[in-house]
């Protein structure tokens, strides 16, 4: 029993050690985009969400319903109205109500890689498609290439003009502006050849650096509506990093004066659920402890129940060797009907068969039978004569049916065995 404790604090202590490692293992980061507010990844709203709370004098506050959801719950009240996600596909219903509480002087700020086509024909604007890859920002990062710049140019006579500096994969979508009510806030450079619109490029030269609006402003009514291509910077990594924090906060200025709510209503429902597979049980502290439970009793039944447990060692008997009762019992046989004979004739066909077997002699072939006796001799060291006159006395008492005394018998197998030996 001593050594089954020991057994037992050896696994619970092996258990304790690998977890500790594991807490102090350096975390692995995940690069895909999920805007999520429960997110702590880089490309989550966690932190980005944390910050704003405690930043924001005038409240913010977070929501999963849609922009015509929204519309029906409060019809009347102005506010700001943030919406982070990877594809921004507004049906005829959201549009309309974002227009609606724009007309009443509601600020809404539309933060994605593309927006549906109803959006941007009701605004006038179109915009560049562009699919951001984690590898590719990976690659990019460990290269030491130089970043792209992004400025700001809006606001003049609040902000002074400022160039921010990004990787390319987390700014690549860009407008391009048809409506003179546009007010352009912040905009990237790039090469005229990478322009995507056709009736563009007759504009720029191959070689030439142009600038392409990344951040755009509407009127509307009493209100605003924010247009932003850059969803990958409203995120944690964007909030975080300290150089380009400041272009987040420029674009939320514009929502100065009105409480702010985040909105999830337009995320896919998959970017959420990568977060964790337990994270409705997490996210619930009954449930968040029975799953602690859980995990615990499973532990302990693996640490007590791991030691091998006493059983009775079985008795095993040595099989018994019944090859000999086998003999004395065929041996009794024969021997009670006298059949001296047939025991010669069996073990002749061994003698023959080790003969062929052993130096390719068959004895049952009469007419070879100077060559069979002379190789014999030859591989024994026996005379040919001994030999020839032995199996010429075998053989009527093999192939003629002659009956032998015991003796004869005796004589007939000492000699075929005489003969076995000296091979």
């Amino acid at each position: 029993m001593k050594g089954s404790h020991w057994f037992t604090i050896g696994i619970v202590t092996f258990l304790v050690l690998m977890f500790v490692i594991e807490c102090r293992l350096p975390k692995q980061f995940v690069w895909n985009p999920t805007f999520s507010h429960i997110d702590k990844q880089p490309f989550g709203c966690a932190v980005f969400d944390s910050l704003l709370s405690s930043s924001l004098p005038n409240g913010y506050s977070l929501s999963r319903k849609t922009l015509y959801q929204m519309e029906q719950d409060d019809s009347l009240s102005c506010r700001g109205i943030l919406v982070i996600a990877e594809d921004l596909s507004f049906g005829k219903a959201d549009v309309k109500a974002m227009l609606k509480a724009a007309e009443r002087g509601s600020k809404i700020v539309l933060v994605s890689h593309s927006f549906s086509r109803l959006l941007r024909d009701t605004l006038g604007f179109d915009c560049s498609y562009a699919r951001y890859s984690a590898r590719s920002l990976k690659k990019y990062a460990t290269s030491f290439l130089s970043k792209d710049s992004l400025r700001w140019v809006g606001d003049t006579a609040v902000y002074s003009p400022q160039t921010f500096r990004v990787y390319p994969q987390l700014c690549l979508p860009y407008f391009w502006n048809d409506s003179i009510k546009a007010e352009i806030l912040a905009e990237k450079a790039i090469l005229g050849k990478d322009i995507n619109r056709k009736s563009e490029r007759d504009y720029w030269l191959p070689n030439t650096v142009c600038w392409t609006p990344v951040v755009m402003s509407y009127t509307w009514g009493k209100g605003e509506i924010i247009l932003a291509s850059t969803p990958l910077l409203f995120t944690n990594y964007g909030v975080l990093d300290g150089k380009n924090a400041t272009y987040i906060f420029r674009v939320l200025s514009r929502l100065k004066g009105l409480p702010i709510v985040s909105t999830e209503g337009y995320m896919k429902e998959t970017a959420q659920v990568q977060v964790s597979p337990f994270r409705y049980f997490l996210s619930q502290e009954p449930l968040r402890w029975a799953l602690y439970l859980t995990m615990l009793s499973i532990l302990l039944f693996m640490a007590f129940t791991a030691r091998r447990k006493q059983r009775a060692i079985p008795v095993i008997r040595e099989p018994e060797n019944k090859s000999l009762e086998s003999i004395e019992l065929i041996g009794t046989l024969y021997y009670q009907k006298k059949d001296h004979a047939d025991l010669v004739r069996k073990k002749y066909i061994y003698f023959a068969e080790v003969l062929r077997r052993e130096i390719q002699v068959d004895v049952e072939e009469v007419a070879d039978d100077a060559h069979s006796f002379g190789r014999i001799a030859r591989k024994t060291g026996m005379e040919a004569e001994e030999v020839g006159t032995l199996i010429r006395e075998i053989r009527p008492v093999i192939y003629g049916g002659r009956t032998i005394s015991a003796e004869q018998m005796k004589y007939y197998i000492d000699k075929m065995n005489e003969i076995i030996n000296h091979i």
